[in-house]
């Protein structure tokens, strides 16, 4: 009983361990943390801008690196808003990274849900080869009234598994490259912007330092119990 027990732990070890320091590009990853306006989205802050065209209510696009220089796409709007940013200018961790959006519709006096079909977040190594990918999806948002125009008004995060292969991608390349991409829906004005931040009080994500110590203990544990002796000594009442 007890070496099935010990394999069972040890195989839940070594699945914690493997997808914290794997590499491997993931979708998903990305949290909604909540209201934040503390930030003004204006050049050289802003690293996205969307924004929509003729009639269409959506609006998709994004940056991307290609090793040498920036490839942007889709309904960027015109001027210096659409770049990816070296990770290490940002002067935070991969715990704290943090993305905040403004909505800026033309509604009047009317809030205006915005709906995030995805939202994409890519680190690119020095080579331009996508070593990590956060992803959200499917989320409506109200344009906050008091948050109009560049003040921000929602704040993103990365959950805990997305840090630990953020943190590995840094790990083999510390000059990674982060570029984001969205497509949104039922919208009429914008420009949306997006940039990047540093993540700090309630919605904090924490570090996977917990799960890293839980594998870690787990291998610990059936390693002993793998050493126990198999025969039971039976004493006398």
């Amino acid at each position: 009983m007890n070496n099935v027990f010990a394999r069972l732990m040890l195989g839940f070890a070594a699945v914690i361990l493997v997808a914290l320091t794997g590499t491997t590009a993931l979708a998903d990853g990305i949290v909604f943390v909540g209201p934040n306006h503390d930030i003004k989205i204006v050049p050289p802050l802003e690293v996205l801008s969307l924004q929509h065209h003729g009639n269409n209510d959506f609006e998709s696009g994004g940056v991307s690196y290609n090793g040498v220089s920036d490839d942007i796409f889709g309904d960027t709007s015109a001027g210096p808003h659409n770049l990816t940013v070296q990770f290490s200018s940002l002067g935070t961790s991969a715990t704290n990274l943090g993305i905040l959006l403004n909505i800026n519709e033309n509604n009047g006096n009317e809030n205006s849900s915005l709906h995030i079909d995805s939202l994409v977040l890519t680190a690119y190594s020095s080579n331009g080869t996508p070593t990590f990918i956060g992803s959200l999806e499917n989320l409506s948002l109200n344009q906050i009234k008091p948050a109009q125009g560049s003040t921000s008004d929602y704040q993103f995060g990365l959950d805990a598994a997305a840090v630990a292969r953020l943190q590995a991608a840094l790990i083999i390349d510390p000059n990674v490259r982060l570029g984001l991409q969205g497509y949104f829906s039922n919208v009429g004005g914008g420009p949306e912007r997006l940039t990047f931040n540093a993540v700090t009080g309630p919605g904090q994500v924490p570090e996977p330092t917990t799960m890293l110590l839980l594998g870690s203990g787990l291998v610990g544990i059936a390693t002993k119990l793998r050493k126990r002796p198999k025969y039971i000594v039976n004493k006398e009442i």
